[in-house]
C-alpha cells in the first residue's frame, strides 16, 4: 500500500497521523520535494517505487510531498511526526522529520537518513526492514554505498624546506587553526533577542522547513553541502537558546 499526501492539504498532519495510528505492520513515512514540473507522481520515484514492488505486501508507505506551494509553506507535518513520535529528543524527531522512519504498528522502530541518491537509500533501508522483518532479506553486503577496495599505501610525505636534508619541525610548531566564531542563536533565527518561546519555536521550524534536504535536491551537490551547514547552524542556534532557557 502506498499513499501521498500533499502539504497544501490544510488536513495533512491529521492524515498523517491517522495513517501512522492506524497501521498494523511495518510503515514507512518520508517527505519528498514535488515542484511542479516533476512530472512522475511520488509514490513512482525511487527508492519508494522499488520498495513496493520488492515489499509492498509487507510494507506501507505513506509519503508525504512539499509541492513548495503558499499554501503549504507554513506547514511542517513531518516536523510535527518527529515531535509526536520523540518528544524528548530533538535530534531524533529531526532525523524522523528529513529521513525515512520506519514504524511498527504505530511506534518508531528505526530512522535511515537521506544519502546522496535513492539507489543508496534503497540499499539502507533495505538493511534496516531486514532487521525488522524475515520477510525482507538483507541486501547485498558487496554493494553496500561507500564499499570501496583498499585504498594504497600513502606515500611518504615531503620534506619541510628547499633542501632534502632539512629536518621536520618539531611537534607542537606548526599553526593552529583558530576556534570557529560562535554566532548568536537570535541573530542565526532572525529574531529579536527575547522573542517569546512558542514564536521562537516557529521560527526555527519555518527556517528548518527552508533547508530541509529535499528543497534542493534537484540541486547540484554544492547546495546539499550548504542546506547540511545551515541546517547545522540552525540547529546549534535552537539548542543553544534552549539552554538558555533552562
Amino acid at each position: 500500500m502506498q499513499a501521498v499526501l500533499y502539504f497544501s492539504d490544510k488536513q495533512v498532519r491529521e492524515k498523517l497521523f491517522a495513517f501512522v495510528d492506524g497501521a498494523p505492520g511495518l510503515m514507512l513515512v518520508a517527505g519528498v520535494r514535488h515542484g511542479a514540473g516533476m512530472t512522475r507522481p511520488p509514490q513512482a520515484r525511487e527508492p519508494f517505487a522499488a520498495l513496493e514492488d520488492r515489499f509492498g505486501d509487507v510494507l506501507a508507505q505513506v509519503i508525504v510531498a512539499d509541492e513548495g506551494t503558499t499554501e503549504g509553506m507554513w506547514r511542517d507535518p513531518l516536523g510535527d511526526l518527529g515531535d509526536r513520535l520523540y518528544p524528548d529528543d530533538k535530534k531524533r524527531a529531526y532525523a524522523a522529520a528529513t529521513g525515512y522512519v520506519l514504524l511498527e504498528g504505530g511506534r518508531p522502530r528505526a530512522v535511515v537518513r537521506k544519502h546522496a541518491s535513492p539507489t543508496e537509500d534503497l540499499w539502507f533501508l533495505q538493511e534496516a526492514l531486514s532487521r525488522l522483518s524475515p520477510g525482507i532479506p538483507a541486501p547485498d553486503p558487496a554493494k553496500r554505498p561507500g564499499h570501496r577496495r583498499p585504498e594504497p599505501a600513502p606515500r611518504a610525505p615531503p620534506r619541510y624546506g628547499p633542501a632534502s636534508d632539512e629536518a621536520t619541525p618539531p611537534r607542537g610548531s606548526r599553526a593552529v587553526a583558530p576556534e570557529p566564531e560562535t554566532k548568536d542563536p537570535w541573530t542565526v533565527l532572525g529574531i529579536a533577542r527575547g522573542t517569546p518561546k512558542d514564536e521562537a519555536r516557529k521560527a526555527f521550524r519555518a527556517l528548518i522547513a527552508q533547508y530541509h534536504p529535499d528543497k534542493v535536491a534537484h540541486l547540484a551537490p554544492e547546495f546539499h553541502a550548504l542546506a547540511e551547514r545551515k541546517t547545522r547552524e540552525i540547529l546549534d542556534a535552537w539548542e543553544a537558546l534552549e539552554r538558555d532557557a533552562g
